[in-house]
């Protein structure tokens, strides 16, 4: 089973190490070695049988596993899931799983490479299946779903020649929601009344990073007032909400761009700014160059 997707275009030979499936069982090709596995269980029920232990999973879940963590399972209610297949170098061609096995992509290869590893790194440290079992609120569900749908059109569909850019993007998208709202979300681990807040809050901003989001926009939807709102992003991220949200959509551009030859206007878009000349300004204000010069270095 070739677990990546063929270009349809005549004279053309890409090949994009993504496959995306939608399925009411796992498939028997779930414990692929070669590949990294994405399962959105929208319903029903797993459990699934660890080395050391058993767990159920139950709708809605993420479901991470690595090319190391084979996965036996017996499905307890019927199940609609989202898989996506991927290789780590889809990401970067130095995410190979030897070199991700053995290197310190910190050390190794810089500061640029180690940020893009933030986005498998999850992955790549699971060794057990039931170590990269994820519960989901129900809006979370509907991102992951999204950005799977967003991925699996461009593939399947291929429209025009930014197919394999946009495909990618949309998978490093969907793992960059994973990493900063469900893996890295409070900065302490802390569970107190306030780290929870600030962890519904940073979720709700990971869910509309491609929206336009205000002050009151985040004092409405959580009914809390602008002082306390900040006070407690300061304590909790040393930030401001808004330097927090701008933050998140700085990296993510930076991903992007440095990532695909997506055109930077639909980049602009996909992380909340639709005046493209405002976003190369503001980028420009955090990061010291303009968007095309980030992607040039």
């Amino acid at each position: 089973m070739k677990l990546c997707t063929e270009c349809h275009w005549d004279g053309w030979d890409r090949i994009v190490d993504i496959y995306p499936e939608r399925a009411n069982s796992l498939p028997e090709y779930i414990n692929d070695a070669e590949n990294y596995k994405i399962v959105i269980l929208e319903k029903g029920e797993l459990e699934v049988r660890g080395k050391n232990s058993t767990k159920t999973v139950k709708a809605p879940a993420l479901l991470g596993l690595s090319q190391k963590s084979f996965i036996d399972y017996k499905i307890n209610k019927n199940i609609t899931a989202d898989i996506l297949f991927f290789k780590p170098s889809v990401i970067r061609e130095e995410f190979t799983l030897e070199r991700i096995d053995n290197g310190d992509f910190d050390e190794a290869y810089g500061t640029s490479v180690y940020q893009d590893y933030l986005l498998i790194k999850y992955f790549a440290e699971i060794t057990d299946a039931t170590d990269g079992i994820i519960e989901l609120p129900l809006n979370g569900l509907k991102r992951l779903k999204d950005l799977f749908a967003s991925a699996e059109k461009e593939l399947t569909g291929q429209k025009d020649g930014f197919w394999p850019c946009r495909s990618r993007s949309y998978l490093m998208e969907l793992l960059y929601y994973i990493a900063y709202t469900f893996v890295n979300s409070s900065p302490d681990n802390e569970d107190s009344p306030e780290a929870d807040e600030f962890t519904q809050i940073t979720e709700y901003l990971n869910e509309h990073i491609d929206e336009q989001i205000t002050v009151e926009t985040i004092t409405k939807t959580f009914a809390i007032n602008k002082n306390k709102l900040n006070d407690l992003f300061m304590k909790q991220a040393s930030m401001t909400c808004l330097n927090y949200l701008l933050n998140l959509r700085i990296d993510l551009a930076k991903v992007m761009l440095a990532n695909t030859e997506l055109p930077i206007i639909e980049i602009s878009s996909r992380v909340g700014y639709p005046d493209s000349n405002y976003f190369a300004k503001i980028f420009k204000k955090n990061t010291g160059m303009t968007p095309s010069q980030y992607r040039k270095s």
